[in-house]
C-alpha cells in the first residue's frame, strides 16, 4: 500500500484533492477504530501543582482542549492576545490569569497564527506590548522573544488550514499553546451554520489539539452590540454568546474570555464568560468575581492593555439613561463640610466617597459644583484647600435633609 504523503509535502506541493482525501480517510479510520475506555474508578484526578496538562489555571485551559477570545472589532484583540503570550511565554500571570504550576517555572513555547498583520504591524504590536509591560524584566522580554513563534497565513482555510497548521506543528514544534487570529480567517465557510463552524471546530481543530497536545486559543469577533433593554436583560451565562454566528463557535470550547464595550473608547469589561469561576479572581474587597476592567495604555504609540483604575470604571459605570451620570444629591456635600469644616479637600474626598460609595473623582466634581453655586467656599491655595459652609450652603442643607449620619463622622 502506497504510504500517503506527510502534511508538510501536500502543503509544498498545494494538492488540495489529496489533502481533501486524507481527511476523509482520517474519518474513516476512526469509525474503524473506536476510542478506548476506561473503567469510572480508574479515571485519574488531576494532581494540582504537578499536572503537565494545565497550562492555566485552575485548569481554565489544558492541552488538548480550546478556548475563544472574543471582543469587538479594532479594539486591540490581537495586542491582548500577544501580551498574554508574552506573559505565558515565561511564566508570568497575565490580568490574573495564571499559567499551571509546571509552566510557571518552565514557560510556554507558544505558536501564533495569524492573518491580518503584516511584519511591520506584528514588529510595531511586539515593541507597544514590550514597552508598556513593565512586569517583565529585558531577560524575560527577551525570552519571550524567542519563546513565541508566529506564522501568517492568508490563503488557507478549513480542510487546507488544517494541513498547514498540522504541519507547523510537526515541523516546528513541540508548542504548548497555539493561537489562532482570527477564527474567520480559517473557517472556510458560514459563520452562522453550525454545520460548517462545527465541522470546523469539532472535526478539524479539535483533533489536531489532542493529537499534537497543545491548547488552542482562538480570536473570534463578537456580535453588534446590544442596546436598550435587550443589553440590560442578559444574564452572567448570556455572555458566552457574544461571539459573532452559530452558538457552536463556544459549545465545543473548553473556556471563553470576552472583551465587552462599556460606553468608552479605551476602558473596557474583560470577562470570563465560560467558566470564569476557575480563574479565581477576585474583586478590590476580595470577592469572588468573573469580571474585571482593563484600558489602553495612556501613552501614545504604546500598544498594550492596563488594569483600569477605580475612577475610570466608576466613571463609566455610573453612567444612566442616555449616556448621563448618575447624579449623587451635591447637598451631601454640604452636609459633609457643615458637620466636619475647615478639613482639606482631601479629607471631604476621602470621607464623601466611602459614604456616597462612589468614585474620589465624582466627589471632586461635586466639590466644584458646590463652590460654584456658593454653597461652600474654598480657602487657602491650590496645594492645600479648605472648606466652610456659606450662609447659602446653609438654607440648602437645611431644605434638603441628608439620610446619611453625617454627625457620627
Amino acid at each position: 500500500m502506497q504510504q500517503q504523503p506527510s502534511p508538510l509535502e501536500i502543503l509544498m506541493t498545494e494538492y488540495l484533492p489529496a489533502a481533501e482525501a486524507v481527511a476523509v480517510e482520517t474519518q474513516v479510520a476512526k469509525i474503524q477504530e473506536p476510542p478506548a475506555v476506561k473503567a469510572l474508578g480508574d479515571l485519574r484526578t488531576p494532581v494540582y501543582g504537578n499536572d503537565p496538562n494545565e497550562l492555566l489555571k485552575h485548569r481554565f485551559l489544558y492541552r488538548g482542549a480550546m478556548a475563544l477570545l472574543c471582543g469587538p472589532t479594532g479594539i486591540g484583540k490581537s495586542s491582548l492576545l500577544l501580551q498574554g503570550a508574552m506573559h505565558w511565554a515565561v511564566g508570568h500571570d497575565f490580568f490574573g490569569i495564571l499559567p499551571g504550576e509546571i509552566f510557571q517555572q518552565q514557560g510556554m513555547r507558544i505558536l501564533l497564527v495569524q492573518a491580518e498583520n503584516d511584519e511591520g504591524d506584528l514588529a510595531e504590536m511586539r515593541d507597544g506590548v514590550l514597552a508598556g509591560c513593565d512586569d517583565l524584566t529585558p531577560e524575560e522580554k527577551a525570552c519571550a522573544g524567542q519563546n513565541i513563534l508566529i506564522a501568517t497565513v492568508t490563503d488557507k482555510s478549513a480542510e487546507a488550514f488544517a494541513v498547514v497548521l498540522e504541519a507547523l506543528l510537526i515541523e516546528r514544534g513541540s508548542f504548548d499553546l497555539v493561537m489562532i487570529d482570527p477564527a474567520f480567517a480559517y473557517l472556510g465557510g458560514d459563520s452562522n451554520s453550525q454545520k460548517d463552524v462545527s465541522h470546523f471546530m469539532r472535526e478539524l481543530l479539535n483533533p489536531l489539539a489532542q493529537k499534537h497536545g497543545v491548547g488552542v486559543i482562538l480570536a473570534h469577533h463578537t456580535n453588534k452590540p446590544l442596546r436598550g433593554k435587550e443589553k440590560d436583560s442578559w444574564a452572567a451565562g448570556d455572555f458566552a454568546y457574544l461571539g459573532a454566528g452559530s452558538a457552536e463557535w463556544i459549545n465545543p470550547v473548553r473556556a471563553a474570555l470576552a472583551l465587552r464595550s462599556i460606553g468608552s473608547d479605551t476602558v473596557f469589561e474583560f470577562r470570563g464568560a465560560k467558566r470564569g469561576k476557575r480563574l479565581r479572581w477576585v474583586d478590590d474587597e476580595g470577592n469572588p468575581t468573573n469580571v474585571q476592567h482593563i484600558a489602553h495604555h495612556r501613552d501614545t504609540g504604546v500598544i498594550c492593555w492596563r488594569k483600569a483604575t477605580a475612577e475610570e470604571v466608576e466613571e463609566l459605570t455610573t453612567k444612566g439613561k442616555g449616556g448621563r451620570r448618575k447624579q449623587f444629591d451635591d447637598s451631601e456635600c454640604v452636609h459633609a463640610v457643615m458637620h466636619r469644616p475647615g478639613e482639606s479637600q482631601g479629607f471631604y474626598v476621602d470621607l464623601i466617597a466611602g459614604m456616597l460609595g462612589c468614585g474620589k473623582e465624582t466627589v471632586r466634581k461635586m466639590l466644584k459644583s458646590c463652590a460654584k453655586s456658593r454653597w461652600i467656599v474654598e480657602r487657602g491655595d491650590q496645594q492645600f484647600r479648605r472648606y466652610e459652609v456659606t450662609d447659602k450652603g446653609r438654607e440648602e442643607a437645611e431644605s434638603r435633609p441628608s439620610a446619611r449620619n453625617w454627625t457620627s463622622q
